[in-house]
């Protein structure tokens, strides 16, 4: 095995959270500051939830800290600090480890990530930062934090994209992985503009047609008509042929003939409007 495969090798197992060692010990939330390096952008995303789930079930898993002087640096954890902080918690339970100062990040990202508790960009970007720091390749990242080579290139687009995008992404209510992972597709093949304009009418509902889209395909739409009577006539459920420059639609039923009759005669020319009974 290369030096360099032994390395990432070492990582993946001193790195994943529940084999850290280190005491459990029991210290008084003064005595405890967050770290200026930490994964998540939001620190106090949903603490009041946070503080509730505390209140009830209690701290199911402690805090990782490091020691610094007098005092404990956070390296993962920092929403249950600031939730026990709102419960007015006096200590709280702690892992204390110390280790190089460049591992702790890692620790931070990898402990985020095995509880999923990292926003889609916060993953990216934090990933992105892992891989330059340590020179890794997609290959090796994906490996030392668990994932496969594929969701790992695919997470990493994200952090490629522009601040301006990402803003775009939340103003339009687009914030699931997958998603964003087809804005990432669309921004590289130029046609942004026209994603966002299809997913703000609509058109665009489903990671499907997200990728239909990206794949120049036509997005198909269940379109549909309601009646004088509340009856719902689907369009997709009608067959439509072209003769001597004539549209016909095929009914399968009178009653759903005469509903559509009364639609087209209402948005139409009634003279250009023909209907024709055929028994079967």
């Amino acid at each position: 095995m290369s030096s360099k495969n032994k390395r990432i090798a070492t990582l993946a197992d001193v790195y994943k959270s529940q084999d850290l060692d280190g005491s459990i010990s029991r210290i008084r939330l003064s005595k405890i500051k967050p770290s200026e390096e930490q994964p998540r952008i939001d620190r106090k995303a949903r603490i009041d939830e946070l503080a509730i789930s505390l209140k009830t079930d209690g701290l199911l898993s402690p805090l990782i800290v490091t020691k610094t002087g007098e005092n404990y640096r956070i390296i993962a954890g920092e929403r249950r600090y600031h939730a026990a902080c709102k419960l007015d918690w006096e200590q709280i339970e702690c892992r204390v480890i110390s280790r190089k100062e460049q591992d702790y990040f890692r620790i931070a990202i990898i402990e985020n990530i095995q509880r999923e508790n990292l926003s889609p960009e916060e993953e990216a970007i934090s990933l992105s930062r892992m891989k330059k720091q340590e020179q890794l390749s997609d290959a090796e990242l994906a490996s030392l934090v668990g994932k496969s080579r594929n969701y790992i290139t695919e997470i990493l687009g994200i952090a490629q994209l522009p601040e301006e995008v990402l803003t775009q992404c939340y103003e339009y209510g687009i914030h699931q992985r997958n998603m964003l992972i087809q804005v990432v597709q669309s921004y590289k093949k130029g046609k942004l503009d026209d994603f966002f304009q299809n997913y703000s009418k609509g058109d665009i509902k489903t990671i499907r047609n997200a990728r239909l889209f990206n794949q120049g395909s036509t997005i198909r739409k269940k379109a549909s008509i309601i009646s004088k009577n509340n009856r719902i006539v689907e369009l997709s459920k009608l067959k439509f042929s072209l003769t001597n420059n004539t549209i016909v639609i095929e009914c399968s039923t009178s009653a759903q003939a005469q509903d559509l009759l009364q639609q087209l005669q209402k948005n139409f020319s009634q003279n250009n409007i023909k209907t024709v009974t055929k028994n079967s």
